[in-house]
Protein backbone atom coordinates (compact mmCIF):
# COMPACT_ATOMS: atom_id res chain seq x y z
CA UNK A 1 0.00 0.00 0.00
CA UNK A 2 1.36 3.50 -0.79
CA UNK A 3 -0.51 5.36 2.22
CA UNK A 4 -1.90 9.52 1.26
CA UNK A 5 -1.06 11.71 4.40
CA UNK A 6 -3.88 13.66 6.27
CA UNK A 7 -3.44 16.80 7.89
CA UNK A 8 -5.65 18.39 10.10
CA UNK A 9 -5.02 21.75 10.62
CA UNK A 10 -6.39 24.71 12.61
CA UNK A 11 -4.93 28.22 14.24
CA UNK A 12 -1.06 27.41 14.25
CA UNK A 13 0.23 28.60 11.43
CA UNK A 14 4.24 28.11 11.93
CA UNK A 15 3.14 24.54 13.43
CA UNK A 16 1.61 23.20 10.04
CA UNK A 17 4.45 24.95 7.96
CA UNK A 18 7.19 23.23 9.98
CA UNK A 19 5.70 19.89 9.66
CA UNK A 20 4.71 20.57 5.67
CA UNK A 21 9.03 21.03 5.68
CA UNK A 22 9.78 17.91 7.39
CA UNK A 23 7.52 16.31 4.56
CA UNK A 24 8.76 17.67 1.76
CA UNK A 25 12.16 16.59 2.87
CA UNK A 26 11.06 13.28 4.10
CA UNK A 27 11.59 9.99 1.14
CA UNK A 28 8.07 9.74 0.29
CA UNK A 29 7.19 7.27 -2.05
CA UNK A 30 6.22 9.59 -6.16
CA UNK A 31 2.88 9.78 -6.17
CA UNK A 32 1.77 10.03 -3.36
CA UNK A 33 -1.60 12.34 -2.15
CA UNK A 34 -1.27 15.21 0.60
CA UNK A 35 -4.71 16.50 2.20
CA UNK A 36 -4.68 19.30 4.40
CA UNK A 37 -7.94 19.42 5.97
CA UNK A 38 -8.24 22.80 7.71
CA UNK A 39 -10.97 23.43 10.04
CA UNK A 40 -13.62 27.04 10.40
CA UNK A 41 -13.25 28.33 13.62
CA UNK A 42 -15.83 29.17 15.93
CA UNK A 43 -15.13 32.43 17.07
CA UNK A 44 -13.50 35.45 16.41
CA UNK A 45 -10.54 34.62 18.30
CA UNK A 46 -9.43 32.18 16.01
CA UNK A 47 -10.05 34.09 12.62
CA UNK A 48 -6.48 35.68 11.97
CA UNK A 49 -4.48 33.07 13.19
CA UNK A 50 -6.39 30.45 11.27
CA UNK A 51 -6.66 32.68 8.13
CA UNK A 52 -2.63 32.65 8.40
CA UNK A 53 -3.24 28.48 8.45
CA UNK A 54 -5.40 28.58 4.89
CA UNK A 55 -2.87 30.57 3.79
CA UNK A 56 0.27 28.12 3.85
CA UNK A 57 -1.94 25.39 3.34
CA UNK A 58 -2.49 26.79 -0.37
CA UNK A 59 0.71 28.65 -1.00
CA UNK A 60 2.69 25.40 -0.26
CA UNK A 61 4.15 23.18 -2.77
CA UNK A 62 3.86 19.56 -2.44
CA UNK A 63 6.57 17.63 -4.63
CA UNK A 64 5.82 14.43 -3.67
CA UNK A 65 2.33 14.31 -5.54
CA UNK A 66 -1.32 15.60 -6.19
CA UNK A 67 -2.23 18.48 -3.02
CA UNK A 68 -5.60 18.79 -1.56
CA UNK A 69 -6.52 22.07 0.78
CA UNK A 70 -10.15 21.18 2.12
CA UNK A 71 -11.59 24.14 3.96
CA UNK A 72 -14.34 22.67 6.23
CA UNK A 73 -17.32 25.00 5.52
CA UNK A 74 -18.54 24.48 9.65
CA UNK A 75 -16.62 24.56 12.65
CA UNK A 76 -16.20 20.46 13.32
CA UNK A 77 -14.06 20.69 16.46
CA UNK A 78 -10.35 18.90 16.94
CA UNK A 79 -12.49 15.54 16.87
CA UNK A 80 -14.38 15.64 13.59
CA UNK A 81 -11.16 17.61 11.73
CA UNK A 82 -9.04 14.30 13.20
CA UNK A 83 -11.91 11.95 11.65
CA UNK A 84 -12.32 13.51 8.63
CA UNK A 85 -8.61 13.31 7.87
CA UNK A 86 -8.56 9.59 9.19
CA UNK A 87 -11.80 8.34 6.47
CA UNK A 88 -9.59 9.54 3.65
CA UNK A 89 -8.16 5.94 4.56
CA UNK A 90 -10.92 4.61 2.47
CA UNK A 91 -11.23 7.05 -0.46
CA UNK A 92 -7.01 6.33 -0.48
CA UNK A 93 -6.98 2.99 0.73
CA UNK A 94 -4.94 3.65 3.31
CA UNK A 95 -3.65 6.46 5.07
CA UNK A 96 -0.72 8.37 7.11
CA UNK A 97 -2.42 10.94 9.78
CA UNK A 98 -0.87 13.47 11.33
CA UNK A 99 -1.71 16.54 13.36
CA UNK A 100 -0.10 19.72 12.58
CA UNK A 101 2.09 19.51 16.15
CA UNK A 102 4.24 16.74 15.09
CA UNK A 103 7.65 16.75 12.89
CA UNK A 104 8.87 13.18 10.62
CA UNK A 105 11.93 11.34 10.53
CA UNK A 106 12.93 11.02 6.84
CA UNK A 107 11.88 7.54 7.00
CA UNK A 108 8.31 7.54 8.07
CA UNK A 109 6.70 6.80 4.91
CA UNK A 110 8.59 3.88 4.18
CA UNK A 111 7.83 2.41 7.52
CA UNK A 112 3.88 3.14 7.10
CA UNK A 113 4.09 1.52 3.40
CA UNK A 114 5.98 -1.36 5.42
CA UNK A 115 4.02 -2.08 8.05
CA UNK A 116 0.86 -1.93 6.37
CA UNK A 117 2.08 -4.75 3.65
CA UNK A 118 2.10 -6.89 7.02
CA UNK A 119 -0.33 -5.57 9.68
CA UNK A 120 -2.82 -3.80 7.22
CA UNK A 121 -4.90 -6.75 6.69
CA UNK A 122 -4.63 -8.17 10.34
CA UNK A 123 -8.77 -7.78 11.66
CA UNK A 124 -7.65 -8.05 15.46
CA UNK A 125 -5.44 -4.67 14.98
CA UNK A 126 -6.88 -0.96 14.57
CA UNK A 127 -3.57 0.53 13.50
CA UNK A 128 -0.41 1.34 13.62
CA UNK A 129 1.71 4.40 15.31
CA UNK A 130 4.23 6.02 14.01
CA UNK A 131 5.34 6.96 17.91
CA UNK A 132 6.85 4.81 20.17
CA UNK A 133 5.88 5.69 23.93
CA UNK A 134 8.32 6.14 26.19
CA UNK A 135 6.16 6.68 29.83
CA UNK A 136 2.82 5.18 30.51
CA UNK A 137 0.30 7.89 29.98
CA UNK A 138 -1.44 7.15 33.61
CA UNK A 139 1.48 7.16 35.78
CA UNK A 140 3.81 8.80 33.76
CA UNK A 141 6.69 6.42 34.64
CA UNK A 142 8.69 4.99 31.96
CA UNK A 143 7.17 2.31 29.47
CA UNK A 144 9.80 -0.08 28.36
CA UNK A 145 8.81 -2.84 26.58
CA UNK A 146 10.36 -6.18 26.65
CA UNK A 147 12.60 -6.76 23.44
CA UNK A 148 11.78 -9.77 21.42
CA UNK A 149 12.96 -10.51 17.61
CA UNK A 150 10.88 -7.56 16.21
CA UNK A 151 10.80 -3.61 15.69
CA UNK A 152 7.30 -3.01 16.90
CA UNK A 153 5.31 -3.60 20.03
CA UNK A 154 1.50 -4.20 20.49
CA UNK A 155 -0.78 -2.51 22.65
CA UNK A 156 -4.43 -1.43 23.28
CA UNK A 157 -4.21 2.38 23.16
CA UNK A 158 -4.27 4.51 19.99
CA UNK A 159 -1.71 7.64 20.16
CA UNK A 160 -2.30 11.52 18.86
CA UNK A 161 1.77 11.00 17.66
CA UNK A 162 1.20 10.20 14.07
CA UNK A 163 -1.06 7.35 12.97
CA UNK A 164 -1.47 4.96 10.01
CA UNK A 165 -4.36 3.37 8.75
CA UNK A 166 -5.99 0.94 6.34
CA UNK A 167 -9.00 1.51 4.64
CA UNK A 168 -10.23 -1.64 6.28
CA UNK A 169 -9.59 -0.93 9.67
CA UNK A 170 -10.68 2.85 9.89
CA UNK A 171 -13.82 1.30 8.53
CA UNK A 172 -14.02 -0.95 11.11
CA UNK A 173 -14.08 2.19 13.37
CA UNK A 174 -16.66 3.72 11.15
CA UNK A 175 -18.77 0.94 11.41
CA UNK A 176 -18.21 0.79 15.82
CA UNK A 177 -19.13 3.96 15.93
CA UNK A 178 -22.53 4.15 14.14
CA UNK A 179 -23.66 1.75 15.76
CA UNK A 180 -21.84 1.86 19.64
CA UNK A 181 -23.79 3.18 22.67
CA UNK A 182 -21.70 6.00 24.68
CA UNK A 183 -21.12 2.70 27.42
CA UNK A 184 -19.62 0.61 25.15
CA UNK A 185 -16.55 -0.51 26.39
CA UNK A 186 -16.40 1.95 29.09
CA UNK A 187 -16.19 -0.43 32.11
CA UNK A 188 -13.03 -1.90 30.61
CA UNK A 189 -10.69 1.10 30.23
CA UNK A 190 -8.84 3.39 32.49
CA UNK A 191 -10.73 5.85 34.48
CA UNK A 192 -8.97 8.86 33.25
CA UNK A 193 -10.46 8.31 30.35
CA UNK A 194 -14.43 9.09 32.24
CA UNK A 195 -12.54 12.54 32.69
CA UNK A 196 -11.52 13.49 29.29
CA UNK A 197 -13.01 16.45 27.47
CA UNK A 198 -15.43 16.22 24.32
CA UNK A 199 -12.78 17.56 22.08
CA UNK A 200 -10.51 14.46 23.30
CA UNK A 201 -10.67 11.26 20.69
CA UNK A 202 -8.34 9.04 22.68
CA UNK A 203 -10.82 8.30 25.05
CA UNK A 204 -13.26 7.39 22.69
CA UNK A 205 -10.78 5.03 21.17
CA UNK A 206 -9.36 3.57 24.30
CA UNK A 207 -13.26 2.33 25.09
CA UNK A 208 -13.17 1.19 20.99
CA UNK A 209 -9.96 -0.85 21.69
CA UNK A 210 -11.47 -2.31 25.03
CA UNK A 211 -14.89 -3.18 23.03
CA UNK A 212 -13.44 -4.88 20.18
CA UNK A 213 -9.99 -6.62 21.67
CA UNK A 214 -8.28 -4.93 18.99
CA UNK A 215 -4.43 -3.24 19.50
CA UNK A 216 -2.53 -0.73 18.05
CA UNK A 217 1.16 -1.47 16.58
CA UNK A 218 3.70 0.71 17.58
CA UNK A 219 7.75 1.20 16.48
CA UNK A 220 10.25 0.36 19.01
CA UNK A 221 12.27 3.37 17.73
CA UNK A 222 9.55 6.82 16.44
CA UNK A 223 9.31 7.75 12.96
CA UNK A 224 7.06 10.94 14.65
CA UNK A 225 7.84 13.30 17.31
CA UNK A 226 5.49 15.96 19.28
CA UNK A 227 7.03 19.33 19.20
CA UNK A 228 4.92 20.60 22.30
CA UNK A 229 3.43 23.84 20.86
CA UNK A 230 -0.07 24.86 23.08
CA UNK A 231 -2.83 24.01 21.21
CA UNK A 232 -6.39 22.56 21.96
CA UNK A 233 -4.97 20.62 24.97
CA UNK A 234 -2.35 22.29 26.60
CA UNK A 235 -1.63 25.96 27.25
CA UNK A 236 1.73 25.75 27.67
CA UNK A 237 4.74 24.29 25.96
CA UNK A 238 5.69 20.90 27.04
CA UNK A 239 9.03 18.96 25.70
CA UNK A 240 7.97 15.91 27.82
CA UNK A 241 6.16 14.18 24.48
CA UNK A 242 9.81 14.81 22.69
CA UNK A 243 11.47 11.41 21.50
CA UNK A 244 14.41 10.71 18.98
CA UNK A 245 14.10 9.82 15.57
CA UNK A 246 15.03 7.08 13.29
CA UNK A 247 16.29 8.89 10.70
CA UNK A 248 18.16 6.29 8.51
CA UNK A 249 17.03 2.71 8.77
CA UNK A 250 15.26 1.57 5.48
CA UNK A 251 14.19 -2.36 6.19
CA UNK A 252 12.13 -2.97 9.61
CA UNK A 253 11.56 -6.87 11.16
CA UNK A 254 7.67 -6.62 11.50
CA UNK A 255 6.65 -9.89 13.63
CA UNK A 256 3.44 -11.26 12.97
CA UNK A 257 0.92 -10.49 16.26
CA UNK A 258 1.01 -14.14 17.55
CA UNK A 259 4.81 -14.19 17.07
CA UNK A 260 5.34 -11.23 19.25
CA UNK A 261 6.00 -10.98 23.19
CA UNK A 262 5.86 -7.46 23.68
CA UNK A 263 2.26 -7.45 23.74
CA UNK A 264 0.61 -4.60 25.53
CA UNK A 265 -3.42 -4.46 27.73
CA UNK A 266 -5.05 -0.93 27.90
CA UNK A 267 -2.65 -0.43 31.44
CA UNK A 268 0.40 -0.56 29.49
CA UNK A 269 0.77 -4.03 31.64
CA UNK A 270 2.10 -7.13 29.78
CA UNK A 271 -0.47 -9.67 28.48
CA UNK A 272 -0.27 -12.69 30.54
CA UNK A 273 0.07 -15.59 28.02
CA UNK A 274 3.36 -13.41 26.67
CA UNK A 275 5.04 -13.64 29.72
CA UNK A 276 4.28 -17.18 30.23
CA UNK A 277 6.52 -17.60 26.94
CA UNK A 278 9.12 -16.04 28.75
CA UNK A 279 9.10 -18.43 32.14
CA UNK A 280 7.35 -20.78 33.62
CA UNK A 281 7.32 -19.49 36.89
CA UNK A 282 3.13 -18.08 36.81
CA UNK A 283 2.09 -21.28 34.38
CA UNK A 284 -0.65 -22.84 35.24
CA UNK A 285 -2.19 -19.92 37.48
CA UNK A 286 -5.21 -17.61 36.12
CA UNK A 287 -3.78 -14.34 36.87
CA UNK A 288 -3.79 -10.66 35.73
CA UNK A 289 -1.16 -8.04 35.48
CA UNK A 290 -0.98 -5.08 37.47
CA UNK A 291 2.66 -3.45 37.72
CA UNK A 292 1.78 -0.19 37.73
CA UNK A 293 -1.22 -0.75 39.81
CA UNK A 294 -3.92 1.48 37.79
CA UNK A 295 -6.42 -1.48 37.17
CA UNK A 296 -9.73 -0.51 38.91
CA UNK A 297 -11.16 -3.85 40.96
CA UNK A 298 -13.63 -4.06 38.89
CA UNK A 299 -11.13 -5.56 36.21
CA UNK A 300 -8.92 -7.29 38.59
CA UNK A 301 -10.90 -10.63 38.17
CA UNK A 302 -8.59 -13.47 37.75
CA UNK A 303 -8.17 -16.20 40.73
CA UNK A 304 -4.50 -14.53 41.05
CA UNK A 305 -2.97 -10.84 40.66
CA UNK A 306 0.70 -10.23 39.74
CA UNK A 307 1.11 -6.61 41.43
CA UNK A 308 3.53 -4.57 43.83
CA UNK A 309 0.43 -3.53 45.65
CA UNK A 310 0.70 -4.56 49.01
CA UNK A 311 -0.73 -7.66 49.91
CA UNK A 312 -1.48 -9.87 53.19
CA UNK A 313 -0.61 -13.27 51.90
CA UNK A 314 1.66 -14.39 48.73
CA UNK A 315 2.19 -17.32 46.78
CA UNK A 316 4.91 -15.86 45.56
CA UNK A 317 7.36 -12.62 45.67
CA UNK A 318 10.50 -11.23 43.47
CA UNK A 319 12.62 -8.61 43.83
CA UNK A 320 12.71 -5.39 42.06
CA UNK A 321 16.08 -4.88 40.79
CA UNK A 322 16.07 -5.98 36.78
CA UNK A 323 14.77 -3.51 33.91
CA UNK A 324 12.01 -3.29 33.37
CA UNK A 325 9.48 -4.51 36.15
CA UNK A 326 8.65 -8.14 34.31
CA UNK A 327 12.44 -9.03 33.84
CA UNK A 328 12.61 -9.61 37.75
CA UNK A 329 9.79 -12.55 37.10
CA UNK A 330 11.84 -14.09 34.30
CA UNK A 331 15.02 -14.34 35.83
CA UNK A 332 13.51 -15.14 39.37
CA UNK A 333 14.65 -12.45 41.24
CA UNK A 334 14.75 -13.00 45.14
CA UNK A 335 13.29 -10.32 47.60
CA UNK A 336 10.41 -8.65 47.42
CA UNK A 337 8.45 -5.15 45.29
CA UNK A 338 6.38 -7.74 42.81
CA UNK A 339 4.18 -10.70 44.20
CA UNK A 340 1.85 -12.93 43.04
CA UNK A 341 -1.01 -13.18 45.48
CA UNK A 342 -4.59 -14.30 45.77
CA UNK A 343 -7.08 -11.62 44.50
CA UNK A 344 -8.55 -11.53 47.61
CA UNK A 345 -4.96 -10.93 49.59
CA UNK A 346 -4.22 -7.70 47.24
CA UNK A 347 -4.78 -4.56 49.59
CA UNK A 348 -6.46 -2.17 46.48
CA UNK A 349 -7.59 0.75 48.39
CA UNK A 350 -6.40 4.39 47.38
CA UNK A 351 -3.60 4.31 50.23
CA UNK A 352 -2.14 1.15 48.98
CA UNK A 353 -2.00 2.00 45.35
CA UNK A 354 -0.56 5.18 46.55
CA UNK A 355 2.29 3.19 48.58
CA UNK A 356 2.48 0.64 45.41
CA UNK A 357 3.29 3.89 42.68
CA UNK A 358 5.90 5.62 45.96
CA UNK A 359 7.79 2.34 45.23
CA UNK A 360 7.58 2.15 41.53
CA UNK A 361 8.76 5.89 41.53
CA UNK A 362 11.96 5.22 43.56
CA UNK A 363 12.16 1.94 41.10
CA UNK A 364 11.98 4.04 38.23
CA UNK A 365 14.36 6.56 39.05
CA UNK A 366 16.62 3.84 39.55
CA UNK A 367 16.85 4.89 43.51
CA UNK A 368 19.37 7.56 42.51
CA UNK A 369 18.94 11.19 42.93
CA UNK A 370 21.40 14.53 43.27
CA UNK A 371 22.96 14.84 46.39
CA UNK A 372 21.58 17.96 48.58
CA UNK A 373 25.17 19.83 47.67
CA UNK A 374 24.43 19.17 44.02
CA UNK A 375 21.20 20.20 44.16
CA UNK A 376 22.06 23.27 46.22
CA UNK A 377 25.74 24.21 43.57
CA UNK A 378 23.17 23.51 40.63
CA UNK A 379 20.40 26.31 42.40
CA UNK A 380 23.12 28.68 42.61
CA UNK A 381 24.81 28.70 39.20
CA UNK A 382 21.53 28.55 37.63
CA UNK A 383 20.33 31.61 39.37
CA UNK A 384 23.37 33.36 38.45
CA UNK A 385 23.01 32.52 34.94
CA UNK A 386 19.64 33.12 35.05
CA UNK A 387 19.11 35.47 32.03
CA UNK A 388 21.24 33.66 29.90
CA UNK A 389 19.27 30.24 30.31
Amino acid sequence: MNPAIAVPAFNRPASLARLLATLTAADVAPGTPLLIAVDCPADERHVAANAAVLATARAFRWPHGPLEVVTQPAPLGLVNNVFFCGAAAEQYGAVVLLEDDLIVSARFHAYARQALAVYGDDERLAGLSLNAPWFNGFTHQPFAPLLDDGDVTFLQLSTPHGQVYSAAQWAAFRRWLAIAGPDAGTAAVHDLFHTFPADDWLGTKARYLADTGRLYVYPRESLTTNYGEPGTHFDRATSFFQVPLQQRRRDFRFLPLDEAVAVYDGFYELRPDRLDRLTDRLRGYDYAVDLYTTKPPRLLTADYVLTTRPCRRTEMTFGRALWPPEANVIAGVPGRGLSLARRADVLIDATAALAAQHANDAYFARYRRPGRQRRWAGALARWRYRRLM
